[in-house]
């Protein structure tokens, strides 16, 4: 049981490094957040990525374009 949660925590924070280099954020903090609490850190993890995108962008700048 211990195994499977130690690979688990592994699993999920090489998943939030990857996604966090991708995104241009932290990706040590990322990857401790994605070990300590797994998949629960999903959330805020898009959460920071989107307001990171909006403040590059700026606010007027519309994601989708109808």
């Amino acid at each position: 049981m211990i195994l499977i949660i130690t690979l688990a925590a592994l699993l999920f924070g090489g998943l939030f490094y990857v996604a966090a280099l991708q995104s241009a954020l932290p990706p040590r903090r990322w990857a401790l957040l994605g070990c300590l609490f797994g998949p629960a850190a999903f959330p805020l993890f898009m959460a920071k990525r989107r307001w990171s995108l909006i403040c590059a962008r700026g606010m007027a700048y519309a994601l989708l374009r109808a």
